[in-house]
């Protein structure tokens, strides 16, 4: 496994027991949760015999895809480190959070750069941003290069404030 990787929809209990025992096992293990049309999705009864493996140095994750309260009260007794939440707002992350006491990956679905540009919506509920294609259950690409040009220009504009700060404390 590659360090700091996330594995996501293990459904069954051969998998899961071999990526937590690999040398290199996964930072993150994901199972979808709530997500019927995935053909990786998990059922909560099936969830409370996976989990009941020791997770050793993984994570692992609820994947949900704006998840109701009927969901998220099935799955609150399970040993989820964290919820990765898609198509919820951040007022609706921000009460799962608070409600249920997890870290949060705010999974936003990509389509143009306007899309990675939301992530700024949801700076105050998000542990770890996940930038995803619209596809869901089919897997599908989206364009890397809109996070890029967005990071390179994140990064530009961080190192001009990090000047213009050293600046003005070199002449104070």
């Amino acid at each position: 496994m590659i360090k700091g990787s996330k594995i996501c929809g293990i459904s069954d209990l051969d998998t899961l027991n071999f990526i937590i025992n690999h040398p290199y096992p996964p930072q993150f293990i994901g199972f979808i949760c709530n997500y019927k049309k995935s053909s990786r999705y998990v059922e909560v009864e099936q969830l409370n015999e996976l989990l009941k493996l020791d997770k050793k140095k993984s994570n692992f994750v609820a994947v949900l895809v704006k998840p109701d309260e009927i969901i998220l009260e099935q799955i609150k007794h399970l040993p989820f480190d964290y919820y990765q939440i898609y198509d919820s707002t951040p007022d609706e992350i921000k009460e799962i959070k608070q409600k249920y006491n997890k870290k949060i990956i705010t999974a936003l679905t990509i389509k143009d750069e306007t899309d990675v540009e939301k992530y700024q919506l949801f700076s105050e509920v998000t542990d770890i941003y996940l930038f995803d294609s619209k596809g869901y259950e089919k897997s599908m690409a989206f364009d890397h290069h809109f996070i890029c040009n967005f990071l390179c220009h994140f990064t530009f504009i961080k190192s001009i404030l990090t000047l213009y700060r050293n600046k003005l404390q070199s002449i104070s």
